[in-house]
């Protein structure tokens, strides 16, 4: 999941997900698939992570958990410079206001050039 996910491998996810992988696993980072996909801008397997359910775990994906530093995928994808993410996180229900572990909400964080902190201010 987590490999499948930071690489980008949708094929890879949809079958995972298929055959019953739980997206609400965390990794030793204390991070989802959710968030490796965020840190990567691979939006198309966001959208996978965000719209399935496998049969055997049927739970939405959990978008404001946070990771061993107290990042989100929300704080992730602004930093990393995805605001397509980004964008996409906050419409299933990412909490913009949310801080990290020294209290940085994702809106306060520049990522690259700072244009994606300002489109998540003006979604």
């Amino acid at each position: 999941r987590h490999y499948a996910a930071s690489k980008g491998h949708v094929s890879i996810g949809r079958l995972l997900i298929e055959r019953g992988a739980d997206i609400n696993t965390r990794d030793k980072a204390n991070q989802l698939p959710l968030h490796r996909a965020a840190t990567t801008g691979t939006l198309p397997f966001v959208h996978l992570i965000l719209a399935s359910r496998s049969p055997t775990k049927p739970e939405k994906p959990r978008v404001n958990l946070s990771d061993r530093a107290g990042h989100t995928p929300l704080h992730l994808a602004v930093e990393s410079g995805h605001a397509e993410v980004a964008v996409a996180l906050v419409e299933a229900g990412a909490d913009r206001d949310k801080g990290d572990a020294d209290g940085i909400r994702p809106e306060d964080m520049d990522g690259v050039g700072g244009t994606e902190a300002k489109k998540v201010r003006e979604y």
